[in-house]
């Protein structure tokens, strides 16, 4: 039986669990045809793009996972439709693809690592280097445990010292910011463990500009960049670090189970591999690479992913993003119970907003979000009890209105 556009349409009123399936049945064709380079208040054009989604409620948590667009989805299930066949799989253009990535990412030509997500690249990073008891490793106290645990582990077993410190988090500038690491410094520093964004509060690093001054005195740089790729334009080549980890499958909307770690090139052959397998003395970029069966299809949803951003326009995405994230941030600050924690110098914010509200706590808040089915995040590590809310291109003004609406009526 044939089963018509109009069928689907009809089941989806019927059965609306099953909204998103008349959507994702679409032919590729007319999906293709998405708004390049939208203007950020070009509301019609994000409606557009918002319907690529299959998003059931409001998602307000991208910096925990991205929401895969129909045509990520597609290219995912289709290769592993193909490889299920046994005979008749798909092969993938690596080469290509990795290409594709370097320009997107700003990378140096053979410098990225396909793994799983951030953890995975951090953990290579850290485990890769010839470091000893009493080697100091510097980062913040506002460090996801995907950034921190890694140290942590190195701590333990071979004695190097993990040191963490508050830096500014409403800065006045970046110059702020960079005197704050460089105070921290000692004879024994090795390593700057940096965050490019913190997951806490969204709060942009000024991470070029302290790679350059770790350098010059021979530290080497550590970036947990798990955020920037498909929120902020970002240049690998120019940030300049020894090694730069991130997860696709948070703003750039590629599926779970993504992750690159990019190496500057003349850190490759001389960095371990965490997993030993067949390449793992190569002298390029496979070392970090083969680590035994792994999932293809998610690399062909992630090569789809960037192609969907490229679709759109990164510095597109970029400003539409930050500028939800501002009319949010100024809609809270009209709260009088409101307490943001987010920078007030939106120089220094992203797309993430963190706040708390005297009188109760983000436990509560998440829940009363949660029972209007919006999605969000919880910061309850080191007792800071913030709520974090992600403005992704899924997200339209009146989405955030209506959320600060219920936040301005929550109970103390």
């Amino acid at each position: 039986m044939t089963v018509s556009r109009r069928d689907l349409l009809r089941f989806a009123a019927a059965f609306p669990a099953f909204s998103g399936l008349a959507r994702a049945r679409l032919p590729a064709r007319a999906r293709d045809l998405l708004p390049a380079n939208p203007a950020p208040d070009d509301e019609v054009a994000w409606e557009r793009i918002k319907r690529e989604f299959v998003i059931d409620g409001l998602h307000l948590n991208t910096g925990t996972i991205g929401a895969c667009p129909l045509s990520v989805l597609d290219a995912t299930i289709q290769h592993l439709r193909a490889f299920e066949r046994i005979i008749g799989q798909e092969g993938i253009d690596y080469p290509a693809f990795k290409r594709e990535l370097e320009v997107f990412v700003g990378a140096w030509p053979g410098s990225i690592a396909v793994l799983r997500n951030t953890t995975e690249a951090m953990n290579n990073a850290a485990a890769g280097l010839d470091l000893h008891a009493g080697d100091e490793v510097l980062s913040t106290t506002h460090e996801h445990i995907g950034g921190r645990c890694c140290w942590e582990l190195l701590a333990r077993r071979r004695g190097i010292i993990y040191r963490t410190f508050t830096p500014p988090l409403d800065p006045d500038s970046t110059d702020e910011l960079v005197a704050a690491w460089q105070a921290q410094v000692t004879p024994r520093t090795r390593v700057l463990s940096i965050s490019h964004v913190l997951f806490s509060t969204g709060m942009l690093q000024p991470v070029a500009e302290l790679v350059r001054w770790a350098r010059a005195r021979n530290i080497i740089t550590v970036i947990d960049g798990a955020h920037p790729p498909g929120m902020l334009v970002t240049n690998a080549q120019a940030i300049d670090a020894d090694y730069y980890a991130t997860s696709p499958h948070k703003w750039l909307l590629a599926p779970p189970g993504t992750g690159l770690l990019i190496v500057r090139p003349d850190r490759i052959a001389t960095t371990w591999p965490l997993i030993g397998s067949g390449d793992w003395a190569a002298e390029d970029i496979r070392r970090f690479e083969d680590v035994g069966t792994s999932n293809g299809s998610l690399v062909v949803g992630l090569r789809a992913a960037v192609a969907f951003h490229n679709s759109i326009g990164r510095e597109a995405i970029e400003l539409r993003t930050r500028s939800l994230a501002t009319r949010l941030y100024d809609a809270l600050a009209e709260i009088p119970r409101v307490q943001l924690v987010s920078p007030r110098n939106a120089a220094f914010r992203t797309a993430m907003v963190s706040f708390r509200i005297a009188g109760t706590t983000a436990e509560k808040l998440q829940a009363l979000l949660g029972a209007a089915r919006i999605r969000t995040r919880r910061i309850a590590e080191f007792g800071y009890e913030y709520l974090r809310l992600s403005t992704h291109i899924y997200v339209l003004p009146r989405d955030l209105d209506r959320t600060v609406a219920l936040l301005r009526g929550a109970p103390s």
